[in-house]
């Protein structure tokens, strides 16, 4: 098995034409989670942070990523189900043996983060696509269970999952005494508490998955 993270300055994205579209409508777009697969496309469920004077509407013109349903609106985003049938999510979907890990998307000022697991033949095949449809700024590949390990814990997160998790530890939210809330933390980074929470579980989560593999 093998975890690759692939990143992409937002400067990079700017040949990537569709994408380009994407942060001309929104300072941020996050996918938190795949909802459903099929030949068409992954229907995903993401947030997004238009841009002032933007609306969700704006997303009509784009080719390749259509909104399903508008389900949460507040200071942080703009929660929807979304069809996406970009090459990009097309060549994930038919090779087998891969998995991209959510969450995953576009900001503004930090660019873009994809991390993929799968058998190292496939991750192979699949990088080798991305570097000719869109050459990421760095790669950083991870072996896991027998392999040489080339990058540690700091791969494992995504950079708003490192971002979270840290905040939540100098405030405290670990300790055994904490007096600090869930909701109290969203306030003070200017979240939702159900989409800070979710980067919260999912940051956990990985965290013990890579304890559980450095253990067997």
């Amino acid at each position: 098995m093998r975890k690759v993270l692939l990143s992409w300055k937002i400067s990079s994205l700017d040949g990537a034409k569709e994408l380009h579209k994407i942060m001309e409508i929104c300072e941020r777009i996050e996918v938190l989670g795949h909802l459903s697969m099929s030949n068409e496309g992954v229907t995903q469920l993401v947030e997004i942070k238009l841009k002032e004077g933007k609306t969700i509407e704006h997303f009509s013109n784009l080719e390749h990523f259509e909104i399903i349903e508008q389900l949460e609106d507040n200071d942080d985003g703009i929660l929807v189900s979304m069809l996406c049938t970009h090459p990009l999510a097309q060549t994930a979907i038919e090779l087998s043996n891969i998995h991209i890990h959510p969450p995953y998307g576009i900001d503004a000022e930090s660019g873009m983060e994809l991390r993929i697991t799968g058998l190292s033949n496939s991750v192979r095949r699949f990088v080798a696509l991305i570097r000719i449809a869109l050459p990421p700024d760095s790669i950083s590949i991870q072996s896991k269970k027998g392999d040489k390990q080339v990058n540690g814990w700091k791969e494992v997160l995504t950079n708003r999952q490192r971002e979270v998790l840290a905040h939540a530890i100098r405030r405290g939210f670990y300790n055994l005494d904490r007096e600090i809330t869930l909701k109290e933390l969203a306030i003070e980074m200017e979240m939702a508490r159900s989409t800070y929470g979710e980067h919260i579980r999912r940051a956990e989560s990985e965290i013990m998955k890579k304890i559980l593999d450095e253990l067997r």
